[in-house]
């Protein structure tokens, strides 16, 4: 094989432009390893890139694709050898280095995992990125002393890959989910993956300075007036983890949750999570935070060729769980 495919975003005189493309094979470069991807992920932030909606790529051309599981093919480095099955998510993929939307991938050895034994290659991109940010929200929430007994977890953006994996997880955990959405013909999904309760959300958020007590935390995927909504009806000393904007990147609220029942408003971001630390979630999420609804979350499958397709249906809101794209 001489050449191999990917997925390239350009900017040539501030127009976007996406293309697939074929690349030629070269040289390793120092502590370097060649991937062969099995499977990719399309997370909201590969949809907003695909489309143009927003800039994500630090250059003027780029692979997007934010995560990737593969094999390697060859390595720089004593650390990966030929054979081991990787995978890598966050830490400049798709935004600073090429990502997972590729036949192939050049990628430094540190940002690279090897996937743990109770995990596949397949298994591991049902997780992706969007388990990866569910992980570490929950990792930050126990942190920060959340209690099963506290209380219900609302989840906003419930049906996205992030909220649908967190609703398993939490679920799993032993934690009463109640999931935020609204698209009325997803209770049954919703149902399924772990949530208790299903709310439909409308746009008629009350504007007062404080709620009544409903939820012990949250996981919100959506920002905006729904957060400052979440913020005022959380219980005292309640989790909010922040980890997207699907709705706004602002947030219009008052200090009164803050310095009246002590809520919390926790953020984390899976790009930069230290590297060294990555095999230690992994490993939560081949064990302790393993998904048990993997097959039900994941149910779309494509090729590189159907990414502009399904990043539009992404953005529109209209699809429920996480996508698949598969390297044949």
């Amino acid at each position: 094989m001489k050449n191999y495919r990917s997925l390239k975003i350009s900017y040539v005189n501030n127009i976007h432009n996406v293309s697939l493309v074929s690349n030629n094979f070269r040289e390793l470069k120092q502590d370097e390893v060649l991937v062969k991807i099995k499977y990719s992920s399309l997370n909201y932030k590969d949809a907003l890139s695909i489309t143009g909606s927003t800039k994500i790529i630090k250059g003027d051309s780029l692979i997007p694709g934010l995560d990737f599981s593969g094999v390697v093919v060859e390595s720089s480095t004593k650390k990966f050898s030929k054979g081991d099955k990787v995978l890598a998510t966050g830490a400049g993929l798709g935004e600073t280095i090429d990502g997972g939307f590729s036949e192939y991938v050049y990628i430094p050895y540190n940002i690279l995992v090897k996937i743990p034994n109770k995990l596949s290659l397949l298994s591991s991109m049902q997780i992706g990125t969007a388990g990866f940010t569910a992980a570490i929200a929950i990792d930050k929430m126990l942190l920060n002393k959340q209690k099963i007994n506290s209380g219900p977890i609302l989840i906003s953006g419930a049906t996205g890959g992030v909220g649908s994996i967190a609703i398993n997880i939490l679920d799993n955990l032993g934690f009463e989910v109640i999931a935020a959405t609204r698209k009325k013909n997803s209770k049954s999904y919703l149902k399924k993956i772990g949530s208790h309760k299903v709310m439909l959300l409308d746009n008629d958020f009350n504007k007062k300075f404080l709620n009544h007590k409903v939820f012990a935390g949250s996981i919100d995927n959506v920002g905006g007036n729904l957060l400052d909504w979440i913020i005022k009806s959380t219980h005292n000393n309640g989790n909010i983890v922040s980890v997207g904007m699907a709705s706004s990147y602002n947030l219009n609220t008052t200090i009164f949750p803050l310095i009246m029942r002590g809520v919390n408003i926790l953020g984390v971001s899976s790009t930069n999570y230290p590297n060294s630390k990555r095999k230690f979630v992994w490993r939560k999420l081949s064990e302790v935070y393993k998904p048990t609804k993997l097959n039900i979350i994941n149910k779309k499958y494509i090729e590189l060729t159907d990414i502009k397709k399904y990043s539009k249906i992404l953005l529109s809101g209209k699809n429920t769980g996480k996508v698949i794209i598969k390297n044949l």
